[in-house]
């Protein structure tokens, strides 16, 4: 086994370990530059072709083994720095840290506010895919749904309130009760 790790790299050409070595790079950069996926997914395409040369170039079963054993270790090991990254505030816009808020921001942190809307019902000021927003009492407010898709202009209930979260539902799908509260 470890004369396979060893040999692994022994003949192995100078432009498929550019190509493997750009590869994984490629990869690293991706999870500390979050975007569109571009280099993630060019990494991922260097990757497999500088394994795959190898494997042209004469490369036994276990060390092809071996190689996508490193390579998925290393994606793993990726996801590990990125979710400890992102919890620490080390990498700043990440997708995985969310600082929005779903209410207004001229409520604060009072959450009385909120419960008084609780059951209320209202009409959708966009679309709700299952995000949107609604008004109240003059205020503007963000909300979920629980995965359904809403109109624009449809009625809707406020049925839930988590923390600083809003949920609505369709006012006629409530309790079937047609859209009356309790």
């Amino acid at each position: 086994m470890w004369s396979d790790i060893v040999s692994l790299f022994d003949g192995y050409g100078a432009i498929p370990m550019i190509v493997l070595l750009a590869g994984v790079l490629l990869c690293i950069v991706e999870v500390f530059v979050p975007g569109f996926g571009v280099f993630g997914i060019l990494g991922g395409i260097f990757t497999v072709g500088g394994i795959v040369a190898r494997m042209i170039m004469g490369a036994t079963v276990d060390q092809f083994l071996i190689m996508i054993l490193s390579a998925a270790s290393l994606v793993v090991l990726s996801i590990i720095i990125m979710l400890i990254s992102a919890k620490f505030g080390l990498i700043k816009n990440s997708p995985l840290i969310e600082d929005k808020t779903s209410i207004s921001t001229s409520y604060g942190k009072d959450n009385k506010q909120l419960l008084k809307m609780l059951g209320k019902i209202t009409f959708s000021s966009t679309e709700f895919k299952p995000t949107g927003k609604f008004s109240f009492n003059g205020e503007t407010f963000e909300a979920s749904t629980y995965g359904e898709f809403l109109e624009k202009g449809e009625k809707i209930q406020i049925v839930e309130i988590q923390a600083d979260k809003i949920f609505v539902k369709k006012a006629d799908s409530v309790n079937g009760n047609n859209g009356k509260t309790k």
